[in-house]
């Protein structure tokens, strides 16, 4: 039985996945939350990756660990703390250097193309099968 107080993860034995629609993005999925699809990820961008435009449905925050991270809010370089609050509207996320962050998400990311039409959203639902496809790769 799983400890209902406690999670511990080993993020060094956790292979990077690349998403579908990972656009040079991969990610460890640490956790997702049964009661309400939050999740947390390491997400590693390499030099030059471009996020999708997208829109925040919940809030999300990100602590960038290395490399930067350029968005509509600013500028965020290794150490720094980001908050995104439910509607935020990112037209283009970009990695000038290699990056890695750790992102909590509370909500679905709903991707859209130049015309504003939902290409694909990311959500709770998603990183559990992300979850599972990482414990099935480590048993």
């Amino acid at each position: 039985m799983q400890d209902p107080f406690a999670t511990l993860v080993d993020t060094d034995a956790i292979d990077w996945l690349e998403p579908p629609h990972g656009a040079g993005n991969a990610l460890k999925v640490l956790w997702v939350s049964d009661e309400t699809g939050a999740w947390s990820a390491l997400i590693r961008a390499k030099a030059g990756t471009v996020n999708p435009p997208h829109t925040h449905l919940g809030p999300a925050d990100f602590f960038v660990i290395s490399g930067s991270i350029e968005y509509r809010g600013g500028f965020a370089r290794a150490g720094a703390w980001v908050y995104e609050p439910a509607g935020a509207v990112h037209e283009a996320t970009t990695h000038p250097e290699d990056t890695v962050y750790l992102a909590n998400v509370r909500g679905p990311i709903a991707y859209h193309d130049a015309d504003g039409n939902i290409t694909h959203v990311t959500n709770g639902e998603a990183m559990k099968q992300a979850l599972a496809a990482r414990a099935v790769r480590s048993a």
